[in-house]
């Protein structure tokens, strides 16, 4: 269950909605090219903007959804227990030999700690008896496994400190920057390893970060398996 809060043109409104009212929410915003990013905590912000009847002028709406139970810490037991259910062909609860719940994923299992956690977590819920990763685990996995950051523009430098030693910079500037140029640019990388980009200054690079996680989750949207789609709707 999520908290959704709605951007629109009289203020915002609260309510709430269902794993697959959420779903539905992202799907749709995917196929109409709208801005979608996960959060940490589990949660997603949908974005878009229309023309304003009249005026013309650009504006902005948002939804955002904020689980009733943040994923909290995810560690890097909880990320390969999460990922173990996820991939596992089979999820189920057992009573292990000390009558104890856990999970049984194929071949393997999860220890009987570990499964208590993640249940009262809510990361995991049983349909039909095969255990599934809830909406808001997915999208704290995925929030995880993407952390953008942008580095700090140099500023003022030497020619050769930046690359740039073909560059003739003026001798007479003030302040001790004499044969000094000034750098604004910054980079955009994400701990995915498939950002590294380039920008201007530092919010050209929050900009390319920020493109590239809506690029992640709209690709994890509609790559969703149809299994899981399925049993979040039924």
């Amino acid at each position: 269950m999520f908290r959704e809060t709605i951007t629109h043109s009289h203020g915002t409104s609260e309510g709430t909605a269902s794993e697959s009212h959420a779903l539905l929410l992202m799907r749709r915003a995917a196929r109409r090219g709208y801005g979608i990013e996960a959060t940490r905590e589990g949660g997603a912000v949908i974005t878009w903007t229309r023309r304003q009847l009249g005026t013309g002028a650009l504006v902005h709406r948002s939804i955002r959804l904020h689980p009733e139970m943040p994923v909290g810490k995810l560690t890097d037991a909880v990320v390969r227990d999460l990922r173990a259910i996820d991939d596992a062909r089979s999820a189920e609860y057992v009573m292990n030999d000390h009558g104890r719940r856990i999970i049984r994923v194929g071949l393997g299992e999860i220890s009987a700690m570990a499964t208590a956690a993640i249940r009262a977590r809510r990361l995991v819920t049983d349909q039909g008896g095969r255990v599934r990763l809830t909406l808001t685990a997915r999208l704290g996995l995925l929030a995880h496994a993407h952390r953008t950051v942008t580095t700090e523009p140099q500023g003022w430098a030497r020619p050769a400190d930046i690359g740039r030693a073909s560059v003739t910079a003026g001798l007479n500037r003030p302040g001790r920057r004499a044969g000094m140029i000034r750098s604004s640019a910054s980079t955009a990388t994400c701990s995915c390893g498939q950002l590294h980009a380039f920008g201007g200054n530092r919010d050209e690079a929050r900009r390319l970060a920020h493109l590239h996680l809506q690029d992640v989750a709209a690709a994890f949207v509609t790559g969703l398996p149809t299994a899981f789609t399925d049993a979040v709707t039924a």
